[in-house]
C-alpha cells in the first residue's frame, strides 16, 4: 500500500471516529437539555402525577353477610354492648351476658340482675358492673371468676391487661373512692379523693395506674392526672396514699386517658388533646374550638372526629404517637363511629365502613346493605351492631 493510501486511510478513520464522537455528543447534549427542561418546568407537570405513582389500591370487600349462626338475635331490641374478648365476642344486654365464638356459636351464657349493666374488657377477660348499683363480676370466656358487692354505688370501673379491676364509688366523706382488686377479687389498693374521678388508666404492666380527676379552679373546670404504683406506697397524714407524681391542672374537661406509644399517655378533653410522658411532663397539646364528637387511639395513632351537622361533613385529625405529627383530612359525610386498629382508622357512616392509613389514604371499604349503629373488628371479621341483630362480614 502506498504512503498516500495509508495517509488517506488514516484521515478516513479519523473522520469516522470524529463522526461517531459528534453523534454521541449530540445525543448526550439533547438528553441533558431535556433533563434541564424537566427540572425547570417541574412545577407545571409534577403535580399532575401526584398520587398516580404512589396511589394505594383500595380493597373493596364483599357486601355478603355471614350465614350459619348469623345473624345473632337480640331479644326485644334491648340495648346491648359488644366487645372482643379472647378471640371471641362478649355481648351484654339488660338481662344476660353472652359469649359467642367468631362463627356465632354460643359458648357461655349467664343471667344477671343489674339495672344498668356496663361492659369493659381486657384482652382475655370481661368486667361487668352495675353503674349506680352495688355489684361487679369478672368473667372469662367460659365462666364467672368472681362477683363482689360494694358498700356504695359504682360510678366507674376499668379492667387492666392482667385482670386487675379498678372500681370507683363514692362514700359519706369523699366524692370518689377507688379500690383496686386483683384477678381473684382481693382488694389490694385504695384511694379517696375530694375531686371526682373521671377515668382510671392502668399502666402497661398493671403495676400502677393513672387517675384522672376533675375539679374547679377560678370558676373553670380543670383536670389533673395522678400516678400511683401499687407496690410503692407512701401515705399522707390522713392515711391516704401519695402519688408518685401529679400534673398541673389542665384547663379542659378530660373525657378519657389512654396509653399512647412508648412511655406516653394521651388525654382527650372537651377543648384539647394533650400528651404526657410517663414522668408527668407535658409534651404537646392540640386545641380545638369545635365539638369533639368521637375519638379512639392505640399505641400507634390517635384519631379525633369533628362532625359538622349543618354541612353533613366531618373532619378527622390523626396524631402519630412517635412523632406527634398531626394530619387533618375531610369527609363528605357524617362519621357515626370511629375505631383504631393496628395502623389504620376505621370510620362508619351507617351504610359504609372505610379504612384509612396514617396518611389519610383510603385502603379498604365495604358498602353495607342496611343501617347499623356501630361495629367491632376482630381479625378479618367485622361484627355489625344492628338494632336487634348482630351480623358479620369479612373485611381485609
Amino acid at each position: 500500500m502506498a504512503v498516500t493510501d495509508v495517509s488517506d486511510l488514516k484521515k478516513r478513520r479519523q473522520r469516522k471516529k470524529f463522526g461517531r464522537f459528534l453523534k454521541k455528543f449530540i445525543i448526550i447534549f439533547i438528553l441533558a437539555l431535556a433533563v434541564v427542561l424537566l427540572i425547570f418546568t417541574k412545577s407545571s407537570w409534577y403535580p399532575k402525577l401526584d398520587g398516580i405513582l404512589t396511589k394505594i389500591p383500595v380493597a373493596e370487600n364483599s357486601t355478603e353477610l355471614a350465614g350459619g349462626n348469623f345473624p345473632i338475635a337480640i331479644e326485644g331490641g334491648a340495648a346491648y354492648q359488644l366487645e372482643a374478648v379472647d378471640n371471641a365476642v362478649a355481648v351484654l344486654d339488660d338481662s344476660h351476658y353472652f359469649v359467642y365464638d367468631t362463627n356465632g356459636k354460643s359458648v357461655f351464657t349467664q343471667q344477671h340482675t343489674m339495672a344498668n349493666p356496663i361492659l369493659t374488657v381486657s384482652p382475655k377477660k370481661a368486667l361487668i358492673y352495675d353503674i349506680g348499683g352495688n355489684s361487679f363480676s369478672l368473667m372469662s370466656k367460659y365462666k364467672c371468676i368472681y362477683k363482689v358487692d360494694t358498700d356504695y354505688p359504682i360510678l366507674l370501673a376499668k379492667l387492666s391487661s392482667n385482670d386487675k379491676a379498678a372500681i370507683v364509688t363514692k362514700d359519706d366523706k369523699f366524692l370518689a373512692v377507688m379500690k383496686i382488686y386483683d384477678g381473684m377479687g382481693k382488694n389490694i389498693f385504695n384511694y379517696s379523693s375530694i375531686e371526682r374521678i373521671i377515668d382510671v388508666t392502668f399502666t402497661s404492666d398493671s403495676s400502677g395506674c393513672y387517675i384522672t380527676t376533675i375539679g374547679s379552679k377560678d370558676g373553670v373546670l380543670v383536670s389533673k392526672i395522678l400516678y400511683y404504683r401499687f407496690d410503692k406506697i407512701d401515705y399522707d397524714d390522713l392515711g391516704n396514699p401519695m402519688p408518685i407524681w401529679q400534673t398541673e391542672y389542665l384547663e379542659t374537661l378530660a373525657v378519657s386517658v389512654r396509653l399512647f406509644g412508648n412511655n406516653k399517655i394521651i388525654v382527650f378533653g372537651d377543648n384539647l388533646c394533650a400528651t404526657y410522658d410517663t414522668d408527668g411532663q407535658l409534651l404537646s397539646t392540640y386545641q380545638y374550638t369545635r365539638d369533639l364528637t368521637g375519638f379512639d387511639s392505640n399505641s400507634k395513632i390517635a384519631a379525633l372526629v369533628f362532625n359538622n351537622t349543618e354541612q353533613r361533613s366531618s373532619e378527622i385529625v390523626m396524631i402519630d404517637s412517635e412523632t406527634g405529627e398531626e394530619k387533618t383530612f375531610d369527609m363528605d359525610f357524617i362519621v357515626n363511629s370511629i375505631h383504631v386498629y393496628d395502623s389504620e382508622i376505621y370510620v362508619h357512616n351507617n351504610r359504609d365502613i372505610i379504612a384509612y392509613n396514617i396518611l389519610g389514604e383510603e385502603v379498604s371499604s365495604v358498602e353495607l346493605s342496611e343501617d347499623y349503629d356501630d361495629f367491632r373488628k376482630l381479625g378479618s371479621n367485622v361484627f355489625l351492631l344492628g338494632y336487634d341483630t348482630i351480623n358479620k362480614i369479612d373485611f381485609n
